[in-house]
């Protein structure tokens, strides 16, 4: 009896070594890709090689956690052709965005999600505070543009290098907030969100990670005032969400091949999507789809890939292969998820998933925590009236 006892304090001791190594090296990505990869830090120096020193060592790291960690059959597969699919896209692309978003969720297997987001709320608001503050203070730019259309809006980038990032990273800031005390928030909690997200839309115009704030806040508020409702609807259609990355790739895609600037419909379908199905449409003429990833060169000689759907983006630039890897990941993350009851990340999934039909900054990690956790420990909150 005193064995087995001492063998499981010494398991759970060896898992929060883990636990705590996992997130230094999340921290140590995340704080790199917040100060030189995304803010406007960016233009008073070279930070490439900072970035790229700091993702190499994070690489090992994780690395590490692959060579340790127990994966079954199917979970080895995935990983597996993840990661030789990342590396083929580093080679082609010379981007290691892939790479890194499975090594990292292979790496957060058993993860705990609930102290996981804990902690990554509280490292991402001090960043994004200290980022906003020093460009409010004149340490940092700001990069300025505006929206031409029915009002001309002023967008500020508020010390990072774009306007949709800066939303992006709001978004998941207030995602977190909203997941940690998913209908617990005070009437006060729920007025800092719409004031946040009234601002954010007011200064960046970022719309498509607002929209996802909005849908996300609203889930929280009629499970707390109208629960039985919310409770109905929810155990009728949350069975679908495993699905939804797939139907949006479908959807997303078959928009694309279809779309016609002659017809009227269309004309109006790419009005409301600020121009991003005729872009997408261009990009897959040019391009097409294959079966690994490709070289896609940049909008117009903008010097950017201008991309506004991640399900498109991904089919396009990384391949049918990728492509069906998301769609396969996404499955599981949100059955398993299901299978713990864990409705109120489910319902995150859902919200991000609606974030990437207008964004293609879904499957960066430092956005998007989500990706990573395809084979954490997603059990419920504790205290959670949703553990009924």
């Amino acid at each position: 009896m005193l064995l087995t006892h001492s063998t499981g304090n010494k398991t759970s001791q060896v898992e929060s070594v883990r636990e705590k190594f996992f997130f230094l090296l999340y921290a140590a990505y995340e704080i790199t890709y917040y100060i030189f990869g995304q803010s406007t830090i960016n233009t008073f120096f070279n930070t490439s090689s900072i970035t790229f020193s700091v993702n190499l060592l994070v690489i090992i790291g994780l690395t590490f956690f692959v060579a340790t960690n127990k994966y079954d059959l199917i979970q080895f597969v995935l990983i597996f052709v993840g990661i030789i699919m990342g590396l083929y896209a580093y080679s082609v692309l010379r981007l290691n965005v892939l790479l890194i978003t499975v090594l990292f969720m292979a790496a957060a297997k058993n993860i705990h999600l609930n102290q996981f987001i804990q902690k990554d709320f509280m490292l991402r608001t001090i960043l994004l505070v200290g980022i906003i503050l020093a460009n409010r203070l004149g340490f940092v730019p700001s990069n300025t543009g505006l929206r031409v259309g029915t009002i001309t809006i002023v967008r500020d980038s508020l010390g990072f290098g774009q306007f949709n990032i800066t939303g992006a990273l709001i978004m998941i800031c207030v995602l977190e907030y909203v997941y940690l005390n998913f209908q617990r928030m005070t009437s006060l909690a729920y007025q800092w969100i719409v004031i946040i997200i009234v601002l954010t839309l007011a200064l960046t115009n970022s719309r498509g990670s607002m929209l996802a704030a909005t849908l996300y806040t609203l889930a929280s508020w009629l499970f707390q005032h109208h629960n039985k409702e919310a409770r109905y609807w929810t155990k009728k259609l949350i069975g679908y969400a495993k699905y939804m990355f797939g139907f949006l790739t479908v959807v997303s895609t078959i928009a694309v091949v279809l779309f016609s600037y002659k017809s009227t419909m269309w004309q109006f379908i790419n009005k409301v999507t600020s121009d991003r199905i005729n872009i997408l449409n261009q990009y897959y003429e040019k391009f097409g789809i294959h079966i690994l990833p490709q070289q896609v060169t940049n909008y117009r000689s903008a010097g950017i890939i201008v991309m506004d759907n991640i399900y498109v983006t991904l089919a396009i630039q990384y391949g049918l292969i990728v492509i069906l890897l998301f769609v396969i990941y996404y499955y599981i993350v949100c059955a398993e998820a299901l299978k713990k009851n864990n409705i109120q990340f489910i319902l995150m999934l859902v919200a991000l998933m609606i974030f990437g039909i207008i964004e293609s900054s879904f499957f960066i990690v430092g956005i998007n925590f989500t990706v990573m956790m395809i084979f954490s420990n997603m059990s419920v909150m504790p205290n959670s009236s949703l553990e009924e």
